[in-house]
């Protein structure tokens, strides 16, 4: 049946790359049923896919069984790279366009220097080890260690917004680690390039030049162009999208034109409109075509998986996913915990950064079409970060049980640990103390509009792990201190023990559940309010003990069709427009205090 099926496609005339394009995509889907099906990543079912109509998919099994080889995907190597790189580009596009530098100030020491030290020390000991025991030529060992060194900003993004903690501490420190390893990174890919004439001056010259074009075109495009033209294609979404995206495949070309990477322009270009203050909006309208080149990406890292190397370079594919699974959590681990993050948060940063970059499929690419690298250690590195791509959502998935297995073997005593926390994260403070009060998780639009609400005429203490969010409030004079929901030793300074009510406004259900058990053991008589996004959520939470659970999605969708529903029966918008001047008052101050972005509720930006 597969033989008389692939009999038929080939009498059919050949689409190319449209042909391509839709294999990848029909496949992808497909996967992903399955995957979601065995509650297994997305991102599994993609490579997966990418297996399967690639040479170790389809072609091999057809030549076991039939005894002759037939391929679906007909693309070429350079095809391949092209599809991949453009993922790569519309992916880093879309994190220069949320990227906002200002979340990351007082981490900034940290980030650098810490970011800068653990590419240097992986890319060095690596190239030290393979050079001193001659496993690999000296420029092989030059980009291996390179490959190790860099961790994914597409993977650690998507889960951080999918697990609601893109603005906790911790993930703030991972972006501020990816960012630093980005710019790194933009600097080295030309650089490896040319690597025999870095102390050319000619070289030396053309990059400086190439990279002042670069910088300087972004700035007289923020400062003069884009807010002409973003304010006149704001209001309509058509034309918003295509500006953007013409923004991207502009800098694109002329990072081309200046023999750089894609990747470069497209960074650099959503690093541009970050300073926009249509940012938000922005970025929601390119989702679409970024999640389509992405899916792209990782189904050309699966039909890459040719596994030539298994029979000469299998020892270098087990030190080197070592290095990237032990070696790099430990540097992280050791840059965060001395510069006094603590144990959790130190271990969540290490262990979410246990992967390699997608700018290392780029750096693999390039030594292979410098003639640098030979097909065997190309594959090889594909099959590398494939592995590591992959380990990445389960080690998020089951990150608790992993940092508490793990922090049994401190060789330094909790109070060492607590003091040197405390005192890095300055601006925590201990709540006020207080007894028959309102205990209060979670400061984000639903947590806060509570914590102004109720401040005046109830004694409350208040906790969140969004350091802005905290700030702000403070200011305002909410009892609130950062932390985050599953910190143990916080929970103690919330006083539930004295408390006569606990509001848990957090997005994540499992922390919600987790305090919930606390609150129950310690003080049974509490009473305690939760939200929650789904209806298995709130099931979940009231089997646990919860007295009240909102879904303020459902509460918003019944307000909604309520006011719909009145308006069509009177014909009248009096009812409507009673508060209608106080509310549009009150955007504008809250659009303000959020530094004049235009305020747009994301579930995904774990508010």
């Amino acid at each position: 049946m597969v033989v008389g099926i692939a009999e038929i496609i080939a009498q059919v005339e050949p689409l190319g790359l449209l042909w391509d394009i839709g294999l990848i995509i029909v496949v992808a889907t497909a996967f992903n049923y399955i995957a979601r099906a065995l509650k297994q990543p997305p991102l599994l079912a993609y490579i997966l896919a990418g297996v399967f109509i690639g040479p170790w998919g389809i072609p091999f099994i057809t030549r076991v069984l039939f005894g002759m080889q037939i391929s679906f995907f007909v693309g070429d190597a350079e095809t391949i790279r092209l599809l991949s790189e453009l993922g790569v580009a519309f992916l880093l596009f879309s994190v220069g366009i949320e990227t906002d530098f200002t979340k990351l100030k007082k981490l900034s020491s940290v980030l650098i220097f810490g970011g800068v030290l653990q590419v240097f020390f992986i890319a060095g000991f690596v190239y030290f080890l393979m050079t001193f025991f001659q496993a690999l030529t000296v420029m092989e060992s030059v980009y291996l260690g390179l490959i190790l060194a860099f961790s994914s900003t597409m993977v650690v993004v998507k889960l951080l917004s999918d697990s609601f903690s893109i603005d906790t501490l911790q993930g703030r420190l991972m972006i501020g680690f990816l960012l630093v390893q980005d710019v790194l990174v933009i600097l080295i890919l030309p650089i490896v390039r040319n690597l025999g004439n870095i102390f050319q001056p000619d070289f030396f010259v053309g990059f400086m030049f190439a990279g002042f074009i670069l910088f300087a075109l972004a700035f007289v495009m923020t400062k003069f162009v884009y807010p002409v033209i973003f304010r006149f294609s704001f209001r309509n979404p058509e034309l918003l999208f295509l500006t953007a995206v013409s923004s991207a495949f502009g800098f694109m070309f002329l990072t081309h034109a200046l023999h750089l990477p894609l990747a470069i322009g497209a960074f650099i270009a959503g690093l541009s409109l970050s300073m926009l203050p249509y940012n938000f909006q922005i970025y929601e309208e390119i989702r679409g075509i970024r999640d389509f080149f992405v899916t792209i990406f990782f189904v050309t890292i699966g039909i890459q998986l040719t596994f030539v190397f298994m029979g000469v370079l299998w020892k270098m594919v087990i030190f080197s996913i070592l290095v990237v699974l032990i070696l790099k959590p430990i540097i992280f681990y050791a840059i965060s915990y001395f510069s006094g993050y603590g144990k959790r948060i130190s271990l969540f940063v290490a262990l979410g950064l246990a992967q390699i970059s997608e700018f290392s499929f780029l750096l693999a690419s390039q030594g292979l079409s410098e003639g640098m690298l030979n097909p065997e250690f190309y594959s090889a590195t594909i099959f590398i970060i494939a592995i590591s791509m992959v380990i990445t959502p389960y080690v998020f998935q089951y990150e608790e049980k992993f940092y508490n297995f793990f922090k049994r073997f401190s060789v330094f005593p909790k109070s060492f640990d607590r003091r040197r926390f405390y005192n890095r994260v300055h601006w925590l403070e201990e709540g006020k103390s207080v007894s028959n009060h309102i205990v209060l998780v979670g400061s984000g639009v639903v947590g806060g509009s509570i914590a102004r609400a109720l401040k005046s005429e109830h004694p409350m203490i208040a906790m969140d792990q969004d350091p802005d969010a905290v700030e702000r409030l403070k200011r305002e004079g909410v009892n609130i201190f950062l932390g985050e929901a599953d910190n143990k030793t916080l929970w103690r300074k919330l006083r539930i023990d004295k408390a006569k009510l606990l509001i848990l406004a957090i997005p994540n259900v499992s922390s919600s559940l987790r305090l919930l058990h606390y609150a129950r053991e310690i003080n049974p008589k509490i009473v305690v309010f939760s939200r929650a996004h789904t209806f298995e959520d709130a099931s979940r939470l009231y089997e646990e003990g919860a007295d009240y659970v909102c879904m303020p999605a459902v509460v918003g969708s019944n307000i909604f069709l309520k006011t719909i529903v009145e308006f069509l029966e009177t014909s009248a918008l009096n009812h409507v427009n009673v508060l209608h001047d106080e509310f549009v008052k009150y955007l504008k101050e809250r659009a303000k205090q959020t530094k004049k972005k235009p305020f747009i509720y994301r579930e995904s930006s774990g508010k």
